[in-house]
């Protein structure tokens, strides 16, 4: 069991294609048994559960199976504790409501809802909140299901229950702004699910089953509608949708079972299914903590926390992932502007009084980023070619145009998905020399088509796939001034530069992933890069001039860039920010190549690589063909 436990707190890492992403200092988690990772081992202890059974009991799921909250901890590399058990993160209580006691509170347990458990957060942290933890609350179920035992038992009307609930979903806004205030920037707030949709409401009987539909959803709507309306930004979770998701095709997901418990009676700690009272020997199947929905009447099963588990860490990753479309053109814009260094220098090193020329380049560039704690991977492989013509206006001065085309293929590594880039750019560049002074300039401007994006979302055996497509632009330009030293054939001079672009990429929507779609909002990727290096080159006989670059560069726009999201399933448009990717600041760039003519045929070849900086490959070969006349 111990080995089980340990691989289900890896196994949804594994499943999401990243393992221990360290991108939240820690994960702390407020709410009830949906959420609760054992904080009633003592109370279990203290009545007589066997030791050996204590190892394993203590959540509200098929044992010994963690929940949500400790399998999105330890993806995180957070501990996965409760609050109650060597200074845990996990302040979740089973039976707790948001803001009122709870008559389902075991007995000798203190009352602890929501608003008590983040002022035992805040006194531990002393009163401020870590800004870059990941926080999570999901709480509000038994706000409804005693609010609704009330309706039953005639204590209150239809009427009272609905104000009931409204007060709770205001009390959880209320606590959530709370956190917020305190310094939280990252909280995932679940919506709750359909409560008249699960088993133990179903046998109640339609009345109860739909009076808990409505009183779900009444808690949802003011809950999300009141946060959006307060601006209060946090990461939503609709988990009405989700699981609604799942009981309409449960065997596409895993489930054999999406009706009745898993968990048998256990005496004499229960008579029914009890979720918290759920070891192997009780369930109605050898597997049915795999293949079942729901543990007892309410309370999921290890399997279904480990996709609900998924989901969290799928849509926080989304915005990152989609920040890449903006990162790679960044990179492929290189490749352009590499072209056009050669034919600024073919075109000054004319000796035949031609000054027309004309030329066709292809660069061939290789951008890759590592997956790392944190950091979606993506391998990009991009082929830009380019025509156009330079004409020199004196011996000191050049100018050029050109038109190109870079077409770059994208994949987010571990299979979550790819993205293909069209862009289509026209440059104005020249150049100036006087002595050994020298000066290049190049200004670009790019449409960018943006094709199958494409980005997975596993859930269990199923992988959903969503699907987008967008447009852009790309606005650089690049200057560059040195001095040459010469020695006979030999050149060696430093230089300095400025390497400016503006990437911007429309928001989108995505499609076909249900619960999944996210609206992914406009982006803005502004670089400003500064280099200085040297360069030398040596003429040899034939006039071919082999040369060597080398440059350190610093990029100055390094500041935080946060990528928006909005669930497209939520109707009161809650939108989340989670910072995009930024790679290194600092770094080093070596080119080495060869340039020189046959007959009138100019002819150019390089190769280019970045080096230190982390986590990043970023290379490129260019070719160049020229005539003059």
């Amino acid at each position: 069991m111990k080995r089980l436990l340990s691989a289900l707190l890896c196994g949804c890492a594994i499943l999401t294609g990243s393992a221990h992403a360290q991108q939240f200092s820690q994960v702390i988690v407020f709410g009830d048994s949906l959420s609760d990772a054992g904080y009633f081992k003592p109370v279990l202890a203290a009545s007589g559960v066997p030791p050996s059974l204590l190892t394993i009991l203590g959540r509200f799921t098929t044992a010994p199976g963690p929940v949500w909250s400790e399998l999105v901890s330890a993806y995180y590399g957070a501990p996965t504790g409760p609050s109650n058990a060597n200074n845990g993160n996990i302040f979740a209580q089973g039976g707790a409501r948001v803001a009122l006691p709870s008559s389902s509170t075991p007995t000798g347990a203190a009352q602890r809802p929501v608003v008590t458990q983040i002022t035992e957060y805040l006194t531990r942290a002393g009163g401020n909140a870590d800004p870059n933890a990941l926080y999570g609350l999901w709480a509000g179920a038994n706000d409804v299901i005693q609010t609704l035992g009330a309706v039953s038992a005639g204590a209150i009307t239809s009427d009272q229950a609905s104000a009931a609930i409204q007060a709770a979903a205001t009390a959880e806004i209320q606590q959530i702004a709370r956190l917020k205030a305190a310094g939280a920037r990252y909280v995932v707030v679940f919506d709750l699910p359909n409560i008249g949709a699960t088993p133990g409401l179903r046998a109640a009987g339609a009345t109860a089953s739909a009076g808990a539909t409505q009183l779900s959803a009444g808690f949802n709507l003011a809950l999300l509608a009141g946060l959006a309306q307060n601006g209060i930004r946090v990461i939503p979770i609709d988990a009405f949708t989700l699981l609604s998701e799942i009981q309409a095709n449960p065997t596409a997901y895993g489930f054999t079972n999406s009706t009745t418990p898993a968990c048998g009676a256990f005496p004499p700690f229960s008579s029914g299914p009890d979720a918290l009272f759920c070891p192997p020997t009780v369930w109605a199947a050898p597997n049915a903590n795999l293949t079942y929905l729901f543990a007892d009447g309410i309370h999921p099963t290890t399997a279904a926390h480990a996709m609900i588990a998924q989901f969290v860490e799928q849509m926080i990753a989304a915005p990152m992932l989609h920040s890449l479309l903006a990162e790679a053109p960044l990179h492929s814009r290189q490749g352009h502007l590499r072209t056009l260094n050669d034919a600024l220098f073919l075109a000054h090193n004319r000796t035949d009084g031609q000054r027309w020329n004309i030329f066709a380049t292809y660069d061939h560039n290789i951008f890759e980023i590592d997956q790392a704690a944190g950091t979606p991977g993506l391998d990009n492989t991009a082929n830009s070619w380019s025509v156009g013509v330079t004409t020199n206006l004196s011996d000191t001065v050049t100018l050029g145009i050109a038109a190109g085309q870079t077409k770059g293929r994208n994949q987010f590594t571990a299979g979550t998905g790819n993205f293909n880039t069209n862009d289509k750019v026209l440059s104005l560049f020249g150049s100036m020399k006087w002595g050994g002074f020298y000066g290049t300039g190049v200004v670009s401007l790019s449409e960018l088509t943006y094709g199958e994006i494409r980005r997975t979302i596993t859930l269990g055996p199923l992988v959903r796939t969503a699907n987008a497509n967008t447009e852009g632009t790309n606005a650089s330009a690049e200057f560059f001034g040195g001095y040459d030293f010469m020695w006979r054939n030999f050149t060696l001079g430093p230089l300095v530069g400025v390497t400016m672009q503006n990437v911007s990429v429309n928001g989108f929507d995505e499609r076909d992933a249900g619960s999944a779609n996210l609206h992914i909002g406009d982006q803005t990727r502004k670089s400003e890069v500064w280099s200085i290096g040297a360069r030398a080159t040596m003429t040899l006989g034939g006039g071919w001039t082999p040369w060597v670059r080398a440059t350190y560069d610093k990029e100055r726009r390094d500041d935080v860039r946060l990528v928006n999201a909005t669930p497209l399933s939520l109707s009161t448009g809650n939108s989340f920010d989670i910072p995009a990717y930024m790679p290194d600041s600092s770094y080093t760039t070596i080119g080495v190549g060869v340039r020189g003519q046959i007959e009138r045929v100019g002819i150019a070849l390089s190769y280019t690589t970045v080096l230190s900086r982390s986590g990043i490959r970023d290379d490129g070969v260019t070719l160049l063909l020229s005539t003059r006349f």
